[in-house]
């Protein structure tokens, strides 16, 4: 019988099918039921810090009360965060394939990332450059900033999700190879 096993990122996978970062991955329960169904691999769904503070954002007057706001906003970013680790561990403890996790450009969030158990990070970059005095190649350059920072932080796998909006793609493929 032939095997569908692979590698992806440096994971061994029964095969490569892998559940991308979506609506059906954000809990245990249907990660446990997408491992069941033979998935290779599940990313988990993205966590935006941009999300995260728009709700404390909404939620808080800075107007009104600025003490209780900051409290607010810290102490759902705090929650939001920690759900998203919870997250990982449940995912973990259901699941016989790896788990990714998914994040921005949280830099300062991979450490606990990994301490939570993901088996690889996948960094998602959601930016589009607007800068009217735009320098050719810093964009790129804050993603290859960014990558690099994140692999000097964590041991695991990390795999960056690129877009269609880059100004030079071969220039940032080439440095994140160097």
């Amino acid at each position: 019988m032939a095997t569908l096993e692979t590698t992806f990122a440096g994971l061994k996978l029964k095969n490569p099918i892998i559940v991308s970062s979506s609506g059906l991955t954000d809990s245990a329960a249907k990660n446990q039921k997408l491992s069941e169904a033979g998935a290779g691999a599940i990313v988990l769904k993205s966590l935006f810090e941009e999300q995260i503070m728009m709700e404390a954002d909404w939620m808080g007057d800075p107007n009104m009360y600025p003490e209780g706001s900051d409290y607010l906003v810290g102490y759902i970013r705090e929650h939001k965060l920690g759900e998203y680790l919870n997250l990982i561990k449940e995912s973990k403890k259901v699941c016989n394939v790896p788990i990714i996790a998914s994040i921005n450009d949280w830099v300062e969030f991979a450490a606990k990332i990994e301490e939570a158990g993901a088996d690889a990070l996948e960094i998602n970059i959601l930016a589009l450059q607007t800068d009217v005095q735009y320098t050719y190649g810093t964009f790129e350059q804050r993603h290859i900033d960014i990558l690099s920072h994140i692999k000097k932080t964590v041991k695991i796998p990390v795999i960056m999700k690129l877009g269609d909006n880059l100004t030079n793609p071969i220039a940032l493929i080439d440095q994140l190879y160097a």
